[in-house]
C-alpha cells in the first residue's frame, strides 16, 4: 500500500515545482485504482493501511496537512486536503557514484539505491555519521541509545522515535550494531500480603508507570479507597506494549491459581490496540478490560490532542464494536476530532474527588 501510494505522490510532484493541493478523496481514489478492483483493496488493508501510508509519507516530508481544512469524519480521521511537497520542497540529491562506493564499504545501502527519491542531502548526513562511527567502531564504548543519537546526529531522541527506527532499519542495523547498551527494564508489580493463600485471584495490569504507582500506593495505604471494581489482589506494571513480552512473568504468579486479568490504559488507539493483542495472543486467559477505569476516565471530561501517528487496527476496533459498544461509541468521537484521555488522568486528586 505504502509503495503504490508513494508512487502516486512522486508523480504529482515532479511535474510542480511548488507545492500542490489535493484532496484526500481524490488520492485514496488514485491507490484503489492500482488495484484491480474494490475488494482487492480492502484485502491490502483499505482506508486503515491507506491512513499509515499517508501518515508515514508525512512523516517523510512529502505530504503536510492542511490543517485549516475539516477533518473527514472517518477512524481513524484525515484532514480533507493535504500539500503535496513540489521538487523544490523535496528535491532528491542523487548521492556522487564515488560516495556511494565508499558508503559500500561498512553499510548496507541497497534500500537508498533502490529508492533513488531517500537520496536526500538530509539522509546522506545522517548515513555518513553511521558511516563514521562504523570505521572507527573499535575506539568507542557502549553507551545509552540517548547518549549515542546525541553523539551520532546531535537529537538524543532520534533512534527512539519511529523515523530513526526506519532509518536504522533502511540499513540493516540494529542498536548492537551501534554499541547501545540494552535497556535494563525491571519487571514491577505489587502483591498484596494474603495472595499467596488465595486460590482466586484478581490481577489488574496497568499500562502506565504513574498510575501503576498511584494504585500501588492506594493499595498498600489505604485499600478501602478503591472503587475501580474488584480491589487487585495482584498490580502489574506493563509499561505500554512491553506488557506483552513480560506475560510470562504475571502467568508464573497465577500458574496454580483461578485469575481473572483485567487491563487499564490510555484511551487512544495505541491503548486500545495492546488491549486487543494481549486478548488475542493469550486467549486461554480471557483477559478483561478494566471498564470501570474507562469510565471514570471518561467522566472526567477532559481530553488532549491525540500528537503521535496512531491508527486503531481494523481488528481492534471490531472487538471494542462488539464486545464494549456503549464504551467504543464515547471513544470513537475522541478518536474523530483527534482527541485522547492519557490515563493519568486518574490520580490522588480525581480520585479524591471520586470522579
Amino acid at each position: 500500500m505504502y509503495s503504490r501510494l508513494l508512487g502516486i505522490i512522486v508523480e504529482i510532484a515532479k511535474k510542480k515545482e511548488n507545492k500542490t493541493k489535493c484532496s484526500v478523496k481524490d488520492v485514496e481514489k488514485a491507490l484503489q485504482n492500482c488495484f484491480y478492483n474494490r475488494q482487492e483493496y480492502i484485502n491490502a488493508g483499505g482506508y486503515n493501511a491507506f491512513c499509515q501510508a499517508m501518515m508515514k509519507l508525512e512523516e517523510e516530508g512529502w505530504l503536510q496537512p492542511i490543517k485549516a481544512s475539516p477533518m473527514n469524519h472517518l477512524v481513524p480521521p484525515l484532514y480533507e486536503y493535504y500539500w503535496i511537497a513540489g521538487t523544490k520542497e523535496k528535491e532528491s540529491y542523487f548521492w556522487e557514484d564515488s560516495i556511494i562506493l565508499m558508503l559500500k564499504d561498512e553499510l548496507d545501502i541497497h534500500h537508498y539505491l533502490s529508492l533513488p527519491h531517500l537520496q536526500t542531502k538530509e539522509n546522506l548526513e545522517k548515513v555518513m555519521a553511521v558511516y563514521r562511527f562504523m570505521k572507527t567502531k573499535d575506539e568507542h564504548n557502549w553507551l545509552k541509545r540517548e547518549e549515542r543519537s546525541l553523539m551520532l546526529f546531535g537529537d538524543e531522541k532520534f533512534l527512539g522515535s519511529n523515523n530513526g527506527k526506519s532509518f536504522l532499519s533502511r540499513l540493516n542495523l540494529n542498536p548492537h550494531d551501534l554499541k547501545i547498551e540494552p535497556k535494563k527494564e525491571k519487571f514491577r508489580y505489587a502483591m498484596r500480603a494474603d495472595f499467596a493463600m488465595k486460590s482466586n485471584v484478581n490481577v489488574l495490569i496497568i499500562e502506565g508507570e504513574a498510575t501503576f504507582e498511584t494504585f500501588e500506593y492506594l493499595l498498600n495505604v489505604n485499600p478501602s479507597k478503591w472503587f475501580f471494581g474488584t480491589c487487585p489482589d495482584l498490580l502489574i506494571y506493563g509499561q505500554g506494549s512491553g506488557i506483552l513480552s513480560r506475560f510470562p512473568f504475571i502467568k508464573s504468579f497465577i500458574s496454580d491459581k483461578i485469575a481473572t486479568i483485567r487491563y487499564s490504559g490510555d484511551i487512544d488507539p495505541s491503548g486500545l490496540n495492546i488491549f486487543y493483542t494481549l486478548v488475542t495472543r493469550f486467549p486461554q486467559y480471557e483477559i478483561q478490560l478494566a471498564e470501570e477505569l474507562y469510565d471514570f476516565m471518561l467522566l472526567q471530561e477532559k481530553t488532549y490532542p491525540i500528537r503521535t501517528q496512531q491508527v486503531i487496527s481494523e481488528s481492534t476496533q471490531l472487538h471494542f464494536q462488539s464486545y464494549f459498544p456503549c464504551l467504543y461509541k464515547r471513544i470513537e468521537t475522541l478518536f474523530v476530532n483527534k482527541q485522547r484521555i492519557p490515563q493519568e488522568i486518574v490520580n490522588f486528586d480525581t480520585i479524591a474527588l471520586g470522579g
